[in-house]
């Protein structure tokens, strides 16, 4: 409990003060030609091993937060990224906050989306089917939340039919702090690739991180994995789930623009 609001507060302080500089200003702490990347592409990564392969959180602000949700974690795929969004069309923090929370719940939104594939080079369907479900062992669909104030925290369990993994339920917990938010999604079933078992249940950890500054929204992305380890193809493996939490990224920046 005190570490949950902990980070409420610590999320509240960090979103009123950054909400007050510029993204810019914000970033300062990467190196000016990573800065200069994310500036001009609207994004920009690393991938590794483990959580200490990866270089853009280490003096980022989220750090003391990214090393305590990862760094006991087994992993053998390691990526994040930064990504610079267009602020939402609200204009108070309420309203904001509320655009936010909708963005991230609008879990129907996801069917069809799109990733790029590594093997195919090209875009292929990612996830076929999403929507919200009371259980695993009540499938049926549930419509996506409908809420008129963002609350502090909200968990929600997803079915998903993925391309690649096939049905898969993962839990989506969201955590916010006046404009701020913190979103980790987490398999709880096994996502397998034929018959091979590629993630083990809550084997998968992707956590987004939204940082609203005064003239645009920063998203920071993370997801740490552990898979069976084949000779060869890591780094294919590597950029698949790097791939996939940009997917999310580009779904969570459409659903802003829609609201």
């Amino acid at each position: 409990m005190r570490a949950m609001v902990a980070l409420a507060v610590g999320l509240a302080l960090a979103a009123s003060a950054f909400a007050e500089r510029s993204a810019a200003d914000y970033l300062s702490f990467l190196p000016p030609e990573t800065r200069s990347t994310l500036f001009s592409a609207g994004n920009v990564g690393d991938m590794g091993g483990s959580l200490d392969d990866l270089k853009l959180w280490q003096s980022s602000p989220l750090s003391a937060e990214i090393r305590a949700a990862y760094a006991d974690r087994p992993s053998t795929i390691a990526a994040e990224a930064w990504f610079l969004l267009d602020s939402p069309k609200s204009s108070d923090s309420a309203g904001r906050s509320l655009e936010f929370f909708r963005s991230f719940t609008s879990f129907t939104t996801m069917k069809g989306l799109l990733v790029y594939s590594e093997s195919l080079k090209k875009m292929e369907t990612f996830i076929f089917d999403s929507y919200r479900v009371a259980s695993s062992s009540d499938p049926r669909p549930l419509p996506d939340p409908s809420v008129t104030s963002v609350p502090d925290t909200a968990t929600y369990l997803l079915f998903q039919k993925q391309e690649q993994t096939g049905d898969v339920y993962s839990t989506m917990r969201i955590e916010s702090g006046s404009d701020g938010f913190k979103v980790a999604l987490t398999n709880e079933t096994p996502m397998k690739y034929f018959l091979l078992t590629l993630v083990r249940p809550r084997g998968l950890l992707t956590t987004f991180y939204v940082v609203p500054t005064a003239d645009k929204v920063l998203l920071y992305g993370i997801t740490v994995a552990k898979t069976p380890t084949f000779l060869g193809i890591e780094k294919i493996k590597r950029s698949s789930f790097f791939n996939r939490m940009k997917a999310l990224a580009s779904w969570f920046q459409d659903s802003l623009k829609r609201q």
